[in-house]
C-alpha cells in the first residue's frame, strides 16, 4: 500500500462506504470495529486514479480517426463523423472500463451534452466533474449562464473554455469568472500544437482559415504573442485553471504557468496518437507545476486507462520520478488542480473510500 512518503505493509483502512474512518496498519487497528473484512492478497494499493481530461461523449468513434498524421489530419476525419452526437451504449461501456481500471474520479469535457454527459457518469457511480466547454465568438451577455448550476451525489459541473484560436476572450474571461465565483475549476485545451501557435501569434495558416469558414475563429491572431501569453493577458491563469496538453510551450511560458499557479494537465498518448509531438515534460514537472495526466478521448487515444498513460510517460520520460511523484501524477495531482482534495487524491480519514490496485507489471517500474 502506497500512502503519503512511504510503503506501508499490511496497510488497511476502516469505512462506512461514504467516507474514511480510519487507516493503519491491520494488527494496530483491527480490534477497533466490527464488521465485514476483505482481504485484497499481496497487492499494493493506491487512491483511486483521476483522469483530468477526457471526452467521453467521443466514445463511439473508437478507431475512426486517422492516427500519427498530425493535428490537421485527425481533425478532418474527426469532422466527418458525427462528432457530437450521443450514443449512450457507447459511453457506458467506456465508462465501465475507466471504473475497472482504477479510475475512480474524471473531469469530462462536453460541448453540447454537458447535462446528458453528467446524468450518465452519475449513473456509472464514478466521481466527475462536469465541464460545459464555451466555444465560438459569442460574446456572452450580463448574467449569462455557462453551466448548469448542479450538484450530483459525486459530480459537479464547472464551465471551461476550448481554447484561445476557437473561443473569443471575452468568453474565455466571463466563462472564467462564473467558475470563480462558483469556486469550481476553470478547464482550457493550450498549446496544443503548431497550428494553434500560427493562429494565435499570426492568424493564419490552414487551421485558421477552416475556423474562418466556420465562423468559429477567435480574434486572439496578429498578436505576435504565444498562446499561453495570450491568455495570460485575459488574466485567467491562476490556481484554479487547468491548462491541457501545453506541447508547445517555451521556456518563459512554462515560467508564466509556474509563476500564476497554473495547473497542467498532460495527453502524452493523445498526442502522440495524433501526431503532435510531446511536451516538454521534464521541464513542466521540475518547474515545480502541479502537473496531472488526462487520456483525452478514445478519438486520439488506444484507451482510457490511467495506467497505461502513466506507464508510457514513466518509459518516455527523461528525468527520474520516484514512486511519489509518478503516481501523485494520477491521483493527488489531479484532485488539486480539480479542486476536490477534501474527497479524493489520498486515503486519508474523511476521504472516499476509493482505491487501486497497481497492476503487478508496473510494481518494479513504480518502486524500483
Amino acid at each position: 500500500m502506497k500512502s503519503g512518503e512511504s510503503l506501508i505493509h499490511d496497510f488497511a483502512l476502516i469505512h462506512n462506504e461514504t467516507e474514511i474512518l480510519e487507516t493503519g496498519t491491520w494488527p494496530s487497528i483491527k480490534n477497533h470495529f466490527s464488521g465485514d473484512v476483505t482481504d485484497l492478497g499481496d497487492v499494493t494499493i493506491v487512491p483511486g486514479l483521476i483522469n483530468a481530461h477526457v471526452h467521453l461523449e467521443l466514445s463511439h468513434l473508437e478507431g475512426k480517426t486517422v492516427q500519427g498524421q498530425g493535428f490537421m489530419s485527425w481533425i478532418t476525419s474527426l469532422l466527418k463523423n458525427p462528432t457530437y452526437e450521443i450514443e449512450t451504449d457507447a459511453i457506458n461501456k467506456t465508462l465501465s472500463g475507466m471504473l475497472e481500471s482504477g479510475t475512480v474520479f474524471c473531469a469530462d469535457i462536453s460541448t453540447y451534452n454537458c447535462s446528458k454527459m453528467s446524468d450518465l457518469m452519475n449513473e456509472s457511480g464514478i466521481g466527475f466533474y462536469s465541464f460545459c466547454e464555451a466555444i465560438g465568438q459569442k460574446i456572452p451577455k450580463a448574467g449569462a449562464s455557462f453551466f448548469p448550476d448542479k450538484i450530483y451525489p459525486l459530480g459537479r459541473t464547472a464551465g471551461a473554455g476550448h481554447a484561445p484560436h476557437s473561443t473569443c476572450g471575452e468568453l474565455l474571461i466571463a466563462v472564467k469568472k462564473a467558475d470563480s465565483a462558483a469556486k469550481r475549476p476553470f478547464s482550457i485545451h493550450l498549446a496544443e500544437n503548431e497550428e494553434e501557435d500560427e493562429i494565435v501569434g499570426q492568424g493564419t495558416g490552414p487551421f485558421a482559415e477552416m475556423l474562418r469558414k466556420a465562423g468559429m475563429l477567435s480574434d486572439c491572431g496578429s498578436k505576435g504573442l504565444s498562446p499561453v501569453e495570450y491568455v495570460h493577458s485575459l488574466g485567467i491563469l491562476d490556481e484554479s485553471t487547468l491548462a491541457i496538453h501545453c506541447v508547445k510551450v517555451s521556456e518563459s511560458d512554462i515560467k508564466i504557468l509556474a509563476d500564476t499557479g497554473t495547473n497542467v494537465c498532460l495527453c502524452p498518448r493523445s498526442n502522440e496518437f495524433i501526431g503532435e509531438g510531446r511536451a516538454p515534460w521534464e521541464k513542466i514537472i521540475n518547474s515545480g507545476i502541479n502537473t496531472c495526466l488526462g487520456t483525452d478521448s478514445i478519438a486520439s487515444n488506444h484507451d482510457l486507462n490511467m495506467w497505461n498513460e502513466l506507464e508510457y510517460l514513466l518509459k518516455e520520460i527523461n528525468i527520474k520520478l520516484t514512486s511519489q511523484q509518478a503516481l501523485s501524477m494520477v491521483t493527488k495531482n489531479g484532485a488539486k488542480s480539480l479542486m476536490i482534495e477534501d474527497l479524493y487524491g489520498s486515503l486519508e480519514v474523511g476521504k472516499r473510500p476509493v482505491f487501486a490496485t497497481v497492476p503487478a507489471h508496473l510494481e518494479n517500474l513504480l518502486f524500483q
